[in-house]
């Protein structure tokens, strides 16, 4: 009976570690991730490490005042998906708390006026197995790395979850949105 024990317990281990980031590109926080990739550069407001302990981090999708509601929403969905999964493939961070707040502006042309849309924001704590369980319940992966797949451009979204983080696709964003909602902080 003890090592039936013993092998459960060393199981959980192995297929706990096989949900860590296993791509070669790797970074020790947030913040050294962001700066790499440069999609949510803090020089433009879309990155702001909030608490670096916990993590928690703010990362805001521009957006242009005119528009459609249904575009502001998707994309600061995005923003928050983007904040998890990426974080969690190319980092051996445990858990994040991700804030997606759109930030306004004028125009493309004309960003001195933006401001962040502090009634769209959604915030979502969530662990990297909970992320991975949510995702997995959608699409078929291994571990939190096959979000990701090199490319002659470096490391992109793979197809599977590109499948997830399209609302055009199936099953879309908004089926990932209905798992990640339960990781709504003040809900969403």
């Amino acid at each position: 009976m003890k090592f039936v024990k013993t092998l459960i317990v060393l199981s959980a281990a192995f297929f706990s570690s096989a949900a860590v980031a296993e791509l070669s590109e790797q970074y020790d926080t947030v913040e050294a991730l962001m700066s790499a990739h440069q999609d949510y550069p803090p020089l433009g407001d879309t990155f702001e490490m909030l608490d670096a302990d916990k993590p928690h981090y703010r990362l805001s999708k521009i957006t242009v005042a005119n528009d459609l509601e249904e575009v502001v929403y998707y994309e600061n969905w995005r923003a928050a998906v983007y904040g998890i999964y990426n974080v969690f493939a190319h980092t051996p961070i445990e858990q994040v708390t991700v804030t997606a707040t759109p930030l306004e502006v004028e125009s493309l042309m004309n960003r001195d006026q933006a401001r962040l849309l502090d009634d769209q924001s959604v915030t979502l704590q969530i662990s990297r197995e909970e992320a991975y369980e949510a995702l997995a319940s959608l699409i078929d992966i291994g571990s939190l790395s096959d979000v990701k797949e090199v490319t002659e451009y470096g490391y992109q979204w793979s197809d599977d979850f590109n499948s997830v983080y399209y609302e055009s696709q199936q099953p879309g964003l908004d089926a990932l949105i209905s798992e990640l909602f339960q990781y709504c902080i003040d809900g969403c």
